[in-house]
């Protein structure tokens, strides 16, 4: 066989692949036998029926699709790896010559998308600041207050309701001709008054109130309000509080200390403790935050003939990722779009400007790192790979090392990863 590749807009190819009619003999033969295991001929076995037999048995056509279906894959790959292709998708094939007597070769076009190449800009140009992070004393007692209250025992108590005080109540909501609302109605509903999770006056009106007192009261909507149907709405509550509590005084000690990280320390550690966890979680987001400025500034100056199939792929991997979060919160993908009233169409309209952003970004530090030449050796990588091992207990590190294994998906997605970390410090003052 012999091939021929033809540059197209968009990051396509066009393979021309001419098949000899000597190969397309072989191919033939070997989809006849192929056929004659399939084939039932009454007084032969499957896969000992002769050639001639079988040849009555298939029309023309029947016969070249099985001849095609074995020659256009091994011919296509023979050509993609000859030409050195970075595929993308499927090909499109269209046939040019059939064999239809002897001598005649066997010629077919494969159209298929390629991985774009990326020219980027002055890139030694960009320099993004890092940004300083400390921890304020303000900020480790704020934590501490939000640990402590999540270890906080709560007692029924016989009085008004006010803020800070844990209720339980039910409620209904009523339009303006007294008909119930869908949706507005809850029943032992927890909430702790003051903490702003209810609707802006619905927790106040709460306050005063005690245990099997009811009350109606009015309330509007927020005007951007997530649910579009009740923004603005004026909508009247019926209330009856059904439990009231009140958070027991508590005293930050070793004890409690212990309790909430779940091992023994003192008072001192555990503020040394959540000022270190503090600033690491801190050091992490300003690390993301100027990694993403970074590729922003890359993205800028990088340009790449974008084939169509690779953004609908991506955009495909954008609708997923989001599938994910709306199914973690309990909802269908079907509920999730009806709630942002937009179609499949609608969503993948919206999201095509990210998706190319997205490709431009990935084909730009390919390219830098390409240019750079940089690597990572074993030595780095084996590195990293016992620094995640740590995190794990010991039963676990067998798997992990042959997760990471050389050669395996995540040991090349490792790679990648630690070549762009590098890359990123380039242009990081």
């Amino acid at each position: 066989m012999s091939s021929t590749v033809k540059n197209l807009p968009k990051s396509e190819v066009e393979v021309t692949i001419t098949v000899s009619y000597s190969d397309y003999q072989k191919a033939e033969k070997r989809a006849l036998n192929e056929a004659s295991k399939k084939v039932k001929v009454d007084g032969f076995r499957p896969g000992h029926i002769p050639e001639n037999v079988i040849r009555e048995k298939l029309d023309s056509n029947a016969l070249m699709s099985y001849t095609l279906d074995l020659l256009i894959p091994k011919t296509y790959s023979t050509a993609v790896k000859e030409h050195d292709l970075q595929v993308i998708a499927q090909p499109r094939v269209d046939i040019k010559s059939k064999v239809e007597k002897e001598g005649d070769d066997f010629v077919y076009v494969a159209t298929v998308s390629v991985m774009p190449e990326a020219k980027v800009g002055d890139y030694k140009k960009i320099k993004v600041k890092s940004k300083e992070v400390k921890v304020s004393k303000k900020e480790v007692d704020e934590t501490i207050d939000m640990l402590m209250a999540r270890f906080a025992t709560w007692k029924d108590v016989e009085r008004a309701a006010k803020e800070g005080d844990r209720v339980e109540i039910d409620f209904e909501g009523f339009d303006e001709g007294d008909k119930v609302i869908p949706n507005t109605a809850s029943k032992n509903h927890p909430v702790v008054l003051g903490s702003k999770t209810m609707i802006p006056g619905f927790e106040e009106a709460v306050v005063g109130m005690k245990v099997n007192d009811e009350k109606t009261f009015d309330i509007t909507f927020p005007k951007d309000y997530h649910a579009k149907n009740m923004q603005g709405k004026k909508v009247k509550f019926k209330l009856k509080l059904g439990r009231l509590e009140e958070k027991e005084a508590q005293k930050l000690d070793d004890d409690l200390a212990e309790k909430m990280v779940g091992e023994k320390m003192t008072v001192a550690d555990f503020k040394k403790k959540i000022e270190a966890d503090l600033l690491s979680e801190m050091k992490q987001r300003a690390q993301v935050e100027t990694d993403n400025k970074v590729v922003e500034e890359i993205v800028k100056i990088t340009t790449a003939d974008l084939p169509e199939s690779l953004i609908e792929q991506e955009i495909n991997l954008i609708k997923e990722d989001r599938k994910r979060q709306v199914a973690q919160q309990g909802m269908q993908w079907e509920q999730y779009l009806a709630h942002i009233k937009k179609t499949e169409e609608d969503f993948a309209k919206d999201h095509r400007k990210g998706a190319e952003e997205r490709l431009l970004a990935r084909l730009g530090v390919t390219q830098i790192i390409k240019e750079e030449k940089i690597e990572v050796t074993a030595e780095e990588l084996k590195v990293k790979i016992d620094e995640m091992m740590g995190r794990y207990p010991k039963e676990s590190k067998a798997q992990i090392l042959e997760h990471y294994k050389e050669g395996s998906e995540a040991y090349r997605q490792l790679k990648n990863s630690l070549s762009a970390d590098k890359l990123i410090k380039m242009f990081v003052a």
